[in-house]
């Protein structure tokens, strides 16, 4: 960021200067783990070794990364010192220029924008008018500085181990420097001797296993063979005629004070001092059930139900009236602080709550009844105004 300012010095005389504060800024920070810029917070920069990427096969150099505080309010004096010795000017007249930058940047702040400082990263603030800082990729170590991440390949190793011991390279002699060794050549060693599986034990392993498994396929082929045979003589057996399942039936032994069966179809003498009930026919029931119904219907019942029909049309015309429901959702968010300090300023506002949990994370918003659409922009233009979020989005409506 370049800052032209300008900066009485004497009575009549007037300096016009051009200074790009973000420059002193990024070469200091290669100089200094710590830098105050005054009246508006400072950076640390903490040290952090060689790193392993293994998921991109890369060796990143050690690096110094940056984070912003805007409680570091103590001023350093080492940006001041080096605009002044830079352009030969006073401290005075370099603390005015910083003072200068720094209110163009509250400024900017204030008005939602993100302020960029090139090579070091951006500025902006945050629905609690907190500054919050963004750091660009350039690292600050200057023992490594420049320095690209290495990329590396995994070696691939055979399984197989290595059988035989490495022969170093050799070069050719002539016949006449051939010299013999003076220790013999160990002799090969003799291939082990190959013996032969002709124990006693292993015969009856095997005859065992054969056994086995030749009594288990004949009773598979047992079971199958008599099932056959069995469906085989249940479809060739005569089906029994009613005649003969009626004699079958009557040779059981009947149960005490009923009837037989082959007495089911007889009509049944009943006793002549008895006589039969008389059961109402259907139109008689109804017709009583007619009665009972009328004979009910008595005022205070007319007046229960006349009672519940005004209600219920008042019911109707109140959500008429009231319209339809909107929700209207502010901010989803994590920490929870900050979700309890926005529901405190929506219940203070007088705005109706609504809250849900999405795991982790609670969505906070209001719930309102409207009759015309843009009530509902109407409503989103309020709580932009009052909680500085600009992606307020209607969740139903």
């Amino acid at each position: 960021m370049t800052t032209l300012i300008n900066i009485p010095k004497g009575l009549h005389r007037v300096r016009i200067m051009n200074v790009d504060i973000a420059a002193h800024i990024e070469r200091l920070l290669f100089l200094h783990d710590t830098l105050v810029i005054p009246g508006l917070g400072g950076f640390t920069a903490s040290r952090t070794p060689a790193s392993i990427d293994y998921a991109n096969n890369t060796i990143n150099p050690p690096a110094k990364m940056l984070t912003f505080s805007e409680n570091l309010t103590t001023d350093d004096g080492l940006l001041v010192e080096d605009i002044a010795q830079s352009y030969s000017i006073s401290l005075e007249e370099a603390r005015r220029v910083v003072q200068a930058f720094v209110e163009q940047i509250q400024q900017r702040l204030n008005q939602r924008d993100i302020v960029s400082l090139p090579g070091v990263g951006r500025l902006y603030k945050n629905y609690l008018q907190k500054i919050q800082f963004l750091p660009d990729t350039t690292n600050f170590n200057a023992n490594s500085y420049g320095l690209p991440p290495l990329q590396f390949s995994p070696i691939a190793r055979s399984r197989e181990g290595n059988t035989g011991v490495e022969t170093p390279a050799t070069t050719t002699v002539p016949a006449a420097e051939v010299t013999p060794p003076l220790v013999p050549p160990i002799p090969p060693l003799p291939n082990p001797p190959t013996f032969e599986n002709t124990s006693s034990a292993a015969l009856p392993r095997s005859s065992t296993g054969r056994f086995g498994l030749g009594i288990g396929i004949g009773l598979i082929l047992c079971t199958a063979v008599f099932g056959l045979w069995w469906w085989q003589y249940r479809k060739d057996q005569p089906a029994l005629s009613l005649e003969e399942q009626r004699a079958e039936m009557e040779r059981a032994k009947p149960i005490p004070g009923l009837p037989s069966i082959a007495g089911l179809g007889q009509p049944h003498e009943s006793d002549p001092s008895q006589k039969p009930k008389s059961t109402p026919s259907l139109p008689e029931i109804e017709e009583q059930d007619l009665n009972d119904e009328v004979g009910a219907n008595t005022p205070e019942r007319q007046e229960a139900l006349e009672r519940l029909q005004k209600e219920d049309q008042q019911a109707k015309a109140l959500n008429s009236q009231r319209g339809r429901q909107c929700i209207l959702i502010v901010a989803t968010l994590s920490n929870p602080e900050n979700a309890d300090r926005l529901v405190a300023q929506l219940e203070g506002a007088g705005f109706t709550l609504y809250e849900r949990k999405r795991g982790t994370a609670r969505q906070v918003g209001i719930s309102f009844y409207y009759t015309d659409p843009r009530e509902i922009e109407q409503k989103k233009a309020e709580l932009t105004q009052l909680t500085g979020e600009k992606g307020i989005f209607v969740k139903t409506k």
